[in-house]
C-alpha cells in the first residue's frame, strides 16, 4: 500500500499532503461543537490516513481537498458518540461551500480597500466565517454596511473602518454581543513616544519597548474579551477582581525549578531528546540549568524561581569545595540572570556543607556586589536553621549574608527547617511529587469592596461567596485557554518551552487567589488589634475553604496565596478612592485608600518586627505563604541577625520569610543618596554602593 504525499487544493493546485492540516479541521470541528475531547483529532487523524492511503495510495491522481473531507466525514459519523462533533464538521463544510459559491461580479463602485476594488462579497465571507451568520443575514448586513460606506463618499478607506461599521450593525441587530477589533489608539502611541505634559508616563525608550507597551495593551483587552467570561471580566473592570498577567493569555502564573531536577535526563519534563543525558561538571551544569530557566522564562509571565542551587552545585562537585570555581559560579549567575528577562529568584539553603556554604557566599557576592549591575534581576532567598546559629561557619555566612541585607537590600532569610527537594526516583516513582512547582493562573479579590456594603463580618462572608465564585469561573475559563495552548498541534521538532508548557499543564491544576485589602476589611468591624486579628483569620479561614470547593467544583486546586501582582493593590487602592470620594468625600477611608497597600503584607498594621510577626503569625498557614516582614533602612548587620534569631522558637523556626528591602542607598563615588529603586546614582550615574563605615569593602 503506497502513501498519500501529493493533494489537490482547492484551488486545483497540487500540494504537499500533510496529516496537521486533518488534525487541525478535526480540531476545528471539536471546539465548535463545543466538546473538550479534542484528544479526538489527533487519533482521527490516523484513520484518515489510513483510508486515504487505501483508497487513493495507489492511483496516480492525488486526492482532492473534497476527497480528505468526505474521509473526515465518514470517520467522524463511524462513532455515535462523535455524532455532535460530526454535526458542526458538516456544517463547517456546508458554510465554506456556500462561502466558495459566493459571486465576486459583487464587486461595485466605490472606494478601494487594501488596495484592492470594493466587493460585498467580501464581507458577506467574513460574516459567515467569524460570526456564523447564515448566508442571507450576512447578505443583509453586507448591504447595509455598503450603504454606509457609500455615504461617506471617501475614495479609499481602510479594513479597520469595515470592521468597526460592521461590528456596528451587528450590534444594533441584536446579531453581537461586543466588537471584534482590539484597536490600540493612535493617540496612545504618539504619547508613549512624545508624552505630554499631562502625564507621568516615561516616554519609550526604543521601538522594542514601544512594541511591548501596544502588545500589551492589545493582549490584555484579548484576554478579557475572548478569554474570560462575561462576569468575571465585569468584574474585573468594576474592580471587584484583579486576574494577573492579563498580557500574557498563553503563560504561567508562577514557574518554580528544582535545580538538582534540572539535571538529570529529561531535566523533569520527559525532555529526553534534549536533555538525553545527566549534566556532568560544574560548567555544564550552569549551562545546562540557564538554558531551562530561559526556556521557562518564555512560558511564565513573572520571575522563574529556582531552589536549590546550591544543593546542585556541590553535587555536582562531589560535596568538595576545593573543585568549585567562585569565578565560574559568578559567571553562572550572570548567565542565569541574562537568561530570565522577567527576573529570577534563587532559593539556597539550609547550609550543610562548606561546598554548599562556598556557593551562598559566592551568591551573596555576586548580587551584592559593588556593581550593583544585578540589583532588580536577581533575589537571594537564604533559608536558615535552628542550629545555624551554633555553628561558626554557619554563623559566619548569616554575618555575611546579613551586612549584605543591611546595607544593599538584596539577600531575603527564610526561616525554615528545610527546602522542598522535589524529584522522584524515575518515571513510575511519585513519591516525592513532581519536582517542579506551577501555579496556572491567579487572581486578586479586592475584599475592600464587599466590606464597604456589608453591615456585620457575616454578611461580609457572604458577599465574598460571589467574589469568589467569580474568581474560580474566570480562572477555570484562563486554564481550559492554557490547556488548549499547551495542548495545539505543533510541527515537530516541537521547541523546548512548548514541551515544557505541556509537561507542566498536564501535570498541575493548581490555580491561586489573594485576598488584597485583608487589614481594612477586618478593621471595619472592629477596633484593637486582637479584634482586627480574629476578624482577619475569620475572613481568612473562610476564604481558603470556600474557595477551595468552588475551584474544586471547576476541576481545579484551589489556595490561597500571599503575594500578587504589585499592580494589583495600587489599582484596587485607586477604583476604591473614586468610589469612597463619590459616597462620602469625608470618610476615613479616603486617607487609608491615599497609602500604597504592601502586596506582601496586604495593607497590615506598620509595627516593630517581632510585633508584626506574633501578630501575622496565626495567619501564615491560612494564607499558604511566607510571612514577608520589612526592615528598616537604619538597621546594621548586628540588628539583622538578632532580629533572624529572635524570630527562632524553642521548637524550631517560625513558618516566616524575613525580608530586607531598603528604602535609599547612599553612592560611594559622589556621597549623594538616591531611592533604592533606581539602577544608577542620579548626579553621577555611578552604580557602586557605600559600604559600612571603617570598612574598605562590603565584606571586608
Amino acid at each position: 500500500m503506497s502513501r498519500v504525499t501529493k493533494v489537490i487544493n482547492r484551488n486545483g493546485e497540487v500540494v504537499p499532503f500533510r496529516r496537521s492540516r486533518v488534525v487541525r479541521a478535526i480540531l476545528a470541528a471539536v471546539r465548535s461543537a463545543g466538546s473538550k475531547d479534542e484528544w479526538v483529532a489527533d487519533k482521527l487523524a490516523d484513520m484518515v490516513v489510513y483510508f486515504l492511503d487505501m483508497q487513493h495510495g495507489e492511483r496516480p491522481q492525488p486526492p482532492t481537498a473534497e476527497d480528505i473531507d468526505d474521509t473526515i466525514e465518514k470517520a467522524l459519523l463511524s462513532s455515535p458518540d462523535l455524532a455532535a462533533i460530526a454535526a458542526a464538521f458538516i456544517r463547517g463544510r456546508s458554510m465554506r461551500r456556500e462561502i466558495a459559491s459566493l459571486d465576486d461580479t459583487e464587486a461595485a463602485d466605490g472606494p478601494r480597500v487594501s488596495h484592492a476594488g470594493w466587493n460585498r462579497a467580501r464581507i458577506t465571507a467574513a460574516l459567515m466565517r467569524e460570526n456564523g451568520l447564515t448566508m442571507p443575514q450576512a447578505r443583509e448586513v453586507a448591504e447595509a454596511v455598503e450603504q454606509r460606506v457609500l455615504r461617506l463618499d471617501a475614495s479609499s478607506v481602510t479594513t479597520g473602518l469595515i470592521r468597526e461599521l460592521t461590528d456596528t450593525e451587528l450590534l444594533s441587530r441584536g446579531l453581537a454581543r461586543e466588537t471584534s477589533i482590539i484597536p490600540v489608539p493612535r493617540y496612545d502611541l504618539e504619547q508613549w513616544l512624545f508624552p505630554g505634559d499631562d502625564t507621568d508616563t516615561p516616554p519609550a525608550a526604543d521601538q522594542a519597548e514601544l512594541a511591548d507597551r501596544a502588545g500589551r495593551r492589545v493582549l490584555a483587552a484579548y484576554t478579557l474579551q475572548s478569554v474570560l467570561d462575561a462576569p468575571s471580566r465585569e468584574a474585573h473592570e468594576r474592580g471587584d477582581l484583579h486576574f494577573e498577567g492579563l498580557h500574557a493569555p498563553a503563560a504561567l502564573a508562577t514557574v518554580r525549578l528544582d535545580a538538582e531536577s534540572l539535571l538529570r535526563a529529561g531535566a523533569g519534563f520527559g525532555m529526553q531528546r534534549m536533555a538525553p543525558e545527566s549534566a556532568a561538571g560544574v560548567a555544564a551544569a550552569l549551562a545546562r540549568i540557564a538554558s531551562m530557566v530561559r526556556d521557562a522564562a518564555a512560558i511564565n509571565s513573572g520571575p522563574v524561581t529556582l531552589k536549590g542551587l546550591d544543593r546542585a552545585l556541590a553535587k555536582q562537585a562531589g560535596d568538595d569545595a576545593n573543585l568549585l570555581d567562585r569565578g565560574q559560579i559568578s559567571d553562572g549567575v550572570r548567565l542565569l540572570a541574562a537568561m530570565a528577562p522577567h527576573g529570577l529568584s534563587i532559593e539556597c539553603g539550609p547550609q550543610a556543607s562548606a561546598a554548599r556554604d562556598l556557593v551562598a557566599r559566592t551568591l551573596i557576592d555576586v548580587l551584592a556586589g559593588s556593581e550593583g549591575a544585578l540589583r532588580g534581576k536577581v533575589s537571594l532567598e537564604l533559608a536558615v536553621s535552628a542550629g545555624a546559629f551554633g555553628d561558626p561557619a554557619r554563623r559566619a555566612l548569616i554575618d555575611r549574608a546579613a551586612s549584605a541585607a543591611a546595607w544593599c537590600g538584596v539577600p531575603a532569610f527564610r526561616l525554615r527547617e528545610t527546602l522542598a527537594t522535589g524529584g522522584g526516583g524515575g518515571l513510575f516513582d511519585d513519591s516525592a511529587g513532581p519536582p517542579h512547582g506551577v501555579l496556572l493562573s491567579r487572581v486578586c479579590v479586592n475584599l475592600l469592596r464587599p466590606a464597604m456594603d456589608a453591615s456585620s463580618i457575616e454578611n461580609l462572608l457572604e458577599r465574598l461567596d460571589a467574589l469568589l465564585a467569580l474568581a474560580a469561573r474566570g480562572l477555570a475559563c484562563r486554564v481550559r485557554y492554557l490547556e488548549r495552548v499547551a495542548m495545539r498541534d505543533l510541527p515537530e521538532p516541537a521547541p523546548a518551552p512548548a514541551r515544557m508548557l505541556r509537561a507542566l499543564v498536564g501535570g498541575s491544576r493548581d490555580v491561586g487567589v489573594t485576598p488584597v485589602g485583608l487589614w481594612l476589611a477586618a478593621a471595619r468591624f472592629g477596633d484593637g488589634e486582637s479584634r482586627v486579628q480574629r476578624n482577619a483569620q475569620q475572613i481568612l479561614s473562610y476564604a481558603a475553604f470556600k474557595f477551595r470547593e468552588l475551584a474544586a467544583r471547576q476541576g481545579l486546586q484551589g489556595r490561597l496565596c500571599g503575594r500578587c501582582d504589585e499592580a494589583a493593590p495600587a489599582r484596587f487602592a485607586r477604583l476604591d478612592a473614586a468610589l469612597v470620594q463619590a459616597r462620602d468625600p469625608e470618610s476615613p477611608l479616603r486617607l487609608a485608600l491615599a497609602q500604597p497597600m504592601s502586596a506582601a503584607a496586604q495593607g497590615g498594621p506598620s509595627a516593630a518586627i517581632a510585633q508584626r510577626l506574633d501578630a501575622e503569625s496565626p495567619l501564615h498557614a491560612l494564607l499558604d505563604r511566607d510571612a514577608e516582614v520589612t526592615a528598616d533602612e537604619s538597621m546594621t548587620a548586628q540588628d539583622v541577625v538578632a532580629a533572624l534569631r529572635n524570630c527562632l522558637s524553642e521548637h524550631g523556626p517560625r513558618p516566616a520569610r524575613f525580608a530586607v528591602r531598603i528604602s535609599s542607598r547612599t553612592c560611594r563615588d559622589c556621597g549623594n543618596a538616591f531611592p533604592a529603586h533606581r539602577d544608577a546614582c542620579p548626579v553621577c550615574g555611578s552604580q557602586a554602593w557605600a559600604v559600612p563605615p571603617g570598612q574598605k569593602s562590603l565584606f571586608a
